[in-house]
């Protein structure tokens, strides 16, 4: 598996970044997680419109979706010079008003996620658990080839992502707080609730994501790294992991 970040902060982009967005490739594979805004412009940098195969939101706050528009007119575009034959399935929980939005046309397809689902894209198996947080957001779990990848999505601290436990190869999970913060969002991780959940479920790896715009971030490592043994990355723009 190969992980690009796309984007990285919380609720409005830097200038000239963006907010959360992810590409997972794999041999067969090239998945997009959220799609916040400013991620196109990134994503296109790696691939392009037409060779995404499936998008998943975790929920649907604008800086996880605020490019999903765009994506879906450039599914129409690529329809319309025969370079995508088949709607772009776009995957997400069906809140009122707004999943009716991914299906477009004949360009795009929205697919309901129900919680206790377990999908199989050609050998990506995907499952997912619900969190705490201040939309219905869902946690992902992405398996292939014996590797795992965790993403989470936004989520408090008293979220149960037991179902995950056993070992992921990377955890990417949010850390909108500082470790003095705690408490301050019900519905947000601190850096060091972000690698207690790395220890929870035995990940080898965390990257850190969705970040504050106040602050040092680079502390945030710091602090995760205090109560976690494992690799640690703080994401940036155009950053890749492969495992």
């Amino acid at each position: 598996m190969k992980l690009t970040v796309l984007g990285c902060w919380g609720a409005y982009p830097e200038a000239g970044e963006a907010t959360s967005g992810y590409l997972l490739q794999t041999g067969r594979h090239k998945v997009l997680l959220d799609c916040g805004s400013g991620v196109l412009a990134n994503l296109w940098k790696h691939v392009s419109h037409e060779q995404i195969d499936a998008v998943f939101i975790s929920h649907f706050h604008h800086d996880h979706t605020a490019d999903l528009g765009c994506l879906l007119y450039a599914s129409k575009f690529a329809f319309a010079f025969k370079k995508r034959t088949k709607p772009l399935p776009v995957y997400a929980s069906n809140q009122p008003g707004r999943f009716k939005e991914l299906t477009f046309g004949e360009y795009s397809n929205g697919i309901e996620i129900k919680p206790d689902a377990v999908l199989n894209l050609d050998g990506l198996k995907i499952s997912f658990a619900p969190t705490v947080h201040d939309a219905y957001n869902l946690a992902m779990k992405f398996e292939y080839a014996g590797k795992v990848l965790v993403y989470t999505g936004d989520l408090g601290p008293a979220s149960d992502l037991s179902r995950f436990e056993g070992g992921a190869d990377l955890l990417i999970t949010e850390s909108s707080l500082y470790a003095h913060e705690t408490g301050l969002f019900q519905g947000h991780l601190t850096s060091v609730e972000a690698a207690s959940l790395a220890k929870q479920l035995g990940a080898k790896a965390l990257l850190l994501s969705h970040f504050p715009h106040i602050g040092e971030t680079a502390n945030l490592a710091a602090e995760a790294s205090r109560c976690y043994a494992g690799k640690i990355y703080l994401a940036k723009t155009n950053l890749t992991v492969e495992f």
